[in-house]
């Protein structure tokens, strides 16, 4: 039989021709056509999962009629030993020295430990030493077994001003320095502000103060008796700021009960001209030893010295004395320049344990030309022949007494008044006062 197309075939080049070439023509694109099961054979095809090498034997195992896995062909890297050796010799070292790294830096911690320890038990064993080995004689100042160590030095009057004391070229200079050094170690004093240094009579200056501060030891202490030196700091106050009443100790040893005075207190005035407050000195010796418990016992009269500020002007006196510069002495306020001092206490056979050694932002030049050309050494920074200022009388008209704060209590003291004429300003005045009344 004849296979005829679709009644409703309407394409024109299906019906034209003899029945046997449209039949060959329907029987060939029927044949080109893909069945159903054709079709879902090639979609299970498409979404079988490749199995892995190590599924392979499993999947055989399972089930001998599942699809043909695919085995997946591994690349296996080529191991370079001699680069292996290499690389282990090289992390191995480097774990060896960096424990070796850590070993000595536990070791230097450990040594600077023991060092640090060491040195405060000498330190301890020092202060201990000293404090034991200090002998005082009658008169409250250190001394030795041999005797007393005063060799050398003046004492007779007790307080002496000099005038002209620093070398006028270098009183500028030396102001800045004062200020500079105040800057960088602010007050911390229990009395008075300031930052107190130490300086042995052997040693060179590292810096102008310090070349002060050796030029007076060696002028009041030419030959000491004694291991030697000199504690120094400065002052920078208002006009108008005082300076408490006190008496100039080792503090480290003044809690512990015990008063130990240097040989000789000084005071070096550099500030500008101008109106500020006194220095105040009274021969009011402190007790041997500090008691809280009972009152300090003053004389009934003492010698008072007054001593204005002026530039280059320098003032010594025994350090046992009691001494400040209290801002009653005037009513008025005195604004204007501020008041500039270098101050240097000399020490004979004992170090005070409260003075520091120099820090090094201070341990500089700051004028190093006049130092490398020589015009800034301890031979050319004072006068040869300063001026002895005598202290003048008071004015006749007597002053009130007035109180002020000494250490836990209060002292009553009657101090002179300076002379007001003109062209007597910046003078010294010294007169018996009646003995100051300390109360608790």
């Amino acid at each position: 039989s004849v296979a005829h197309a679709p009644s409703n075939c309407q394409d024109p080049e299906i019906t034209y021709g003899c029945q046997r070439r449209q039949h060959n023509l329907f029987q060939g694109v029927m044949a080109m056509a893909p069945t159903a099961s054709a079709r879902s054979s090639k979609r299970r095809r498409m979404c079988k999962p490749v199995a892995t090498a190590g599924d392979e034997g499993h999947a055989q195992g399972e089930d001998s009629n599942r699809w043909p896995t695919k085995t997946l062909k591994q690349e296996v890297p080529v191991i370079d030993h001699k680069k292996v050796k290499a690389l282990t010799q090289e992390m191995k070292a480097k774990v060896e020295k960096e424990e070796k790294q850590r070993e000595q830096e536990e070791k230097e911690e450990e040594e600077e430990r023991g060092e640090e320890e060491g040195g405060e038990e000498e330190e301890d064993a020092e202060s201990s030493e000293s404090e034991l080995s200090i002998q005082v004689d009658e008169d409250g100042r250190i001394c030795s077994v041999e005797g007393p160590l005063t060799r050398g030095m003046c004492f007779d009057p007790p307080v002496r001003v000099f005038d002209n004391f620093i070398a006028t070229d270098h009183v500028e200079m030396l102001r800045g320095c004062c200020e500079q050094c105040f800057r960088i170690k602010p007050s911390k004093g229990r009395y008075s502000a300031g930052k107190t240094f130490w300086a042995d009579s052997g040693q060179s200056p590292r810096c102008e103060l310090e070349c002060l501060a050796l030029a007076i030891l060696k002028r009041h202490c030419p030959q000491p008796a004694a291991a030697s030196g000199v504690e120094w700091w400065t002052l920078c106050l208002d006009s108008n700021s005082e300076v408490g009443w006190h008496w100039d100790r080792d503090y480290v040893l003044e809690d512990s009960g015990v008063n130990i005075h240097p040989m000789l207190s000084t005071v070096t005035y550099l500030s500008l001209p101008g109106r500020h407050v006194s220095t105040v000195t009274l021969d009011i010796l402190s007790p041997a030893s500090r008691d809280p418990a009972h009152p300090i016992s003053l004389p009934e009269t003492a010698l008072c010295t007054v001593v204005a500020s002026r530039p280059g002007r320098h003032l010594v006196f025994d350090g046992r004395y009691l001494h400040g510069a209290p801002s009653r002495l005037r009513r008025q306020n005195l604004l204007g320049t501020r008041r500039v001092t270098f101050l240097a206490n000399i020490w004979v056979g004992h170090k005070p344990s409260n003075a520091s050694k120099l820090p090094p932002e201070l341990q500089h030049w700051r004028n190093s030309d006049a130092t490398r050309s020589g015009r800034c050494s301890m031979e050319n920074v004072l006068c040869a022949v300063p001026e002895l200022v005598e202290a003048g009388k008071p004015r006749k008209r007597r002053s009130r007494t007035r109180s002020f704060c000494l250490e836990d209590g209060r002292v009553s003291v009657t101090l002179p008044r300076p002379p007001v004429k003109r062209g007597r300003a910046g003078t010294v005045v010294a007169a018996q006062v009646p003995g100051g009344l300390y109360e608790k």
